[in-house]
């Protein structure tokens, strides 16, 4: 067993010190993820019982295989990208094909990323697919877009994302607000709307956010999104686990690379997000999911051995017992308990989460 904290990312969509009480860190800049795995664009840090860093990695005691799940903590203050993950064969023909020279790098590792946010407050995201007539309701309420919403009640998404991305302007954007009030929808996803329009007036994928549904999550309540489903997460704070992979391949809402054809190649018109309107100490399990997760916040939990398991206190405190000796978690840091590592107790008063791989 383990004891680690998050490696912190800054990207612009990050709430400012939006991870502070769990980072430790005060940069009066946006924080917008910590990591709490072995994925090379962010291994974890080791600490020691103190909480001070060891100068060690996970990285440096488990790969991949050993450690195949990814723990994320988001702040998000604004629309993250449009955006798809690859399934796994996917994945891996494409790491593979751009590693011959001239290939744009659009693969940033050969793994499947499939993923699912559990919100730690009032999270809103754009998730799936909105029913046809419904997106090509708000869509004919905006200037120029006439061939998307042909090809929307044709059943063709991928001919809507090109045209809406070949007719988009800042003018049209501007427009989304009123259009989807004008639709029907609720005040909830016309501010969604209003909110992507203020703030991206010069991306072209705001056009596509009439394409997926919104999602609305009170705190302790999830979605779970496999590889293929479109989304945006739009705004709030969050815990995510997911399968230890950074592949995101972006339609819009982004100032990084889009790569369209790349991501309509990804896009699943079957696959659905699981939403799980459960309560702490609920069993988050999703269907076919590579995980299991549950949030408890007092109380004893055995925690089996056979299987990758992590455990993120949020908030307050905990120990972790096994027959190695006994660890105290604070805020932010992590045990991390290897498939050979035998079985632990963890004793809570507070909230953490605890999270175990289902792949053997």
């Amino acid at each position: 067993m383990l004891i680690v904290r998050g490696a912190i990312k800054d990207y612009d969509w990050g709430v400012v010190d939006g991870l502070q009480a769990w980072s430790g860190q005060a940069t009066g800049a946006p924080q917008a993820e910590l990591w709490f795995g072995v994925h090379p664009g962010g291994p974890s840090p080791l600490v020691d019982m103190a909480g001070e860093p060891t100068g060690e990695h996970l990285a440096d005691h488990f790969d991949i295989a050993a450690i195949p799940l990814l723990v994320k903590l988001l702040a998000a203050a604004r629309p993250l990208s449009v955006q798809v993950h690859p399934e796994r064969e996917l994945a891996a023909a494409g790491w593979l094909n751009q590693q011959q020279p001239g290939e744009p790098l659009v693969y940033s590792d050969p793994f499947e990323k499939t993923e699912m946010l559990v919100a730690l407050e009032d999270f809103e995201a754009f998730a799936g697919w909105r029913p046809s007539d419904q997106a090509a309701a708000v869509l004919a309420g905006l200037t120029g877009t006439d061939d998307a919403v042909a090809a929307l009640r044709r059943g063709d998404r991928a001919d809507a994302i090109r045209a809406l991305l070949a007719v988009a302007t800042p003018a049209t954007v501007q427009g989304l607000g009123a259009a989807a009030r004008h639709a029907g929808l609720t005040d909830d996803e016309v501010a969604a709307y209003e909110t992507v329009a203020r703030m991206y007036p010069d991306d072209r994928g705001a056009l596509l956010t009439p394409l997926l549904a919104y999602v609305r999550l009170a705190a302790g309540e999830a979605v779970y999104v496999p590889a293929g489903v479109p989304h945006s997460y739009i705004r709030g704070t969050g815990l995510e686990v997911m399968t230890s992979s950074d592949n995101v391949i972006r339609l819009g809402l982004t100032g990084k690379p889009v790569f369209v054809e790349h991501a309509l190649g990804a896009l699943s018109e079957e696959l659905e997000p699981q939403l799980m309107r459960v309560s702490h100490g609920d069993l988050i399990w999703p269907v076919n999911a590579p995980f299991v997760v549950r949030m408890i916040t007092s109380g004893q939990e055995r925690i089996p051995h056979g299987a990758y398991r992590i455990l993120l206190l949020i908030d307050g405190s905990a120990r972790v017992v096994s027959e190695f000796g006994e660890v105290t978690l604070r805020p932010g840091t992590a045990a991390v308990i290897s498939a050979d590592d035998p079985d632990s107790f963890v004793e809570a008063d507070g909230l953490i989460a605890i999270v175990q791989s289902t792949e053997r």
